[in-house]
């Protein structure tokens, strides 16, 4: 049987009498004759082959292949429903904010936000800045995603990725050849930012930043990572912020491995049934954006 060819009547009226387990209540919800209504439920019982409901004088309960196909049907319906609202632009006009850190901004949200903003034009985004590691966040924002941990309070909070870090440099500095230990590294400029990864790093390979040819500072890593594209030197970035730079070959791997301190990305938002349609929207297109996210904590 075709399942595209069920009349989505028969299913309407199957969620409603399922949700009640009552014709009359039913049919007054839908504003149609009792008979009518008891029709639609057969005929979908006779397409299926299956018993929906057990039937005990004028008392209805669900089967178990009942209660299976309304959770399906809910399910379908609230979808349908949803879609139709995203057609109207009254519906989805309004402002989402985003609070989130300047080197995350920089470095992938900016492409989530231009690609959902070419998809829902009628939706307005302000983009607020937080501090790296900050726990007490500003009370006026839709979403937030955030380095390390932040208070949730009564939020819904959800890790997104352990921040994994490698060095990378413009292939014209490298000239195509990739270094094999941080001694050949420290031939080279290294390019700081104000969390100081290099340090972790450098330590873990029994060497300081002191014996570099050459060491620039910065205050965030966004503005190192751009430093790194014009061939400034090295930067010890956070895959992520750098995957895009990667994939098109404005920078390469210095070298082959990398590593991880520890530090997550996280994204703070209100409860899925408190959200607006504006907000689960720009949710989903972050979500879809990184496929590795790791659920609720």
């Amino acid at each position: 049987m075709e399942l595209r060819n069920l009349p989505l009547t028969a299913l309407k009226a199957f969620e409603v009498v399922g949700r009640h387990c009552h014709i009359r209540r039913a049919a007054e919800e839908m504003h149609v004759a009792h008979s009518s209504l008891s029709r639609h439920v057969r005929q979908l019982e006779q397409r299926l082959d299956v018993k929906l409901f057990s039937r005990e004088g004028n008392r209805l309960a669900l089967t178990a292949p009942g209660r299976r196909l309304l959770t399906v049907v809910q399910q379908a319906l609230g979808q349908l429903s949803e879609g139709i609202l995203y057609l109207d632009p009254d519906n989805m006009s309004g402002e989402v904010v985003i609070a989130a850190t300047a080197s995350i901004t920089m470095g992938w949200l900016l492409p989530v936000l231009n690609d959902f903003q070419s998809r829902y034009p009628e939706i307005q985004l302000r983009i607020i800045t937080i501090e790296p590691q900050q726990q007490e966040l500003p009370a006026e924002f839709d979403l937030a995603v955030c380095l390390g941990k932040p208070n949730a309070h009564s939020r819904s909070l959800e890790k997104l990725y352990e921040e994994r870090y490698q060095p990378v440099c413009s292939p014209q500095l490298l000239k195509s050849k990739r270094l094999h230990n941080a001694k050949e590294l420290l031939a080279l400029p290294l390019l700081h930012d104000n969390l100081n990864q290099w340090g972790k790093w450098l330590a873990s390979q029994k060497v300081t930043p002191a014996r570099a040819l050459n060491n620039c500072y910065f205050d965030y890593a966004y503005q190192a990572i751009e430093a790194a594209r014009l061939g400034m030197g090295v930067v010890l970035a956070d895959l992520q912020e750098v995957r895009s730079d990667i994939d098109a070959g404005r920078l390469v791997a210095a070298m082959a491995d990398s590593f991880t301190v520890g530090q997550s990305v996280y994204l703070l938002t209100d409860a899925a049934e408190q959200q607006s349609i504006r907000a689960r929207l720009l949710v989903a297109a972050i979500r879809e954006w990184l496929p590795a996210s790791t659920g609720r904590v």
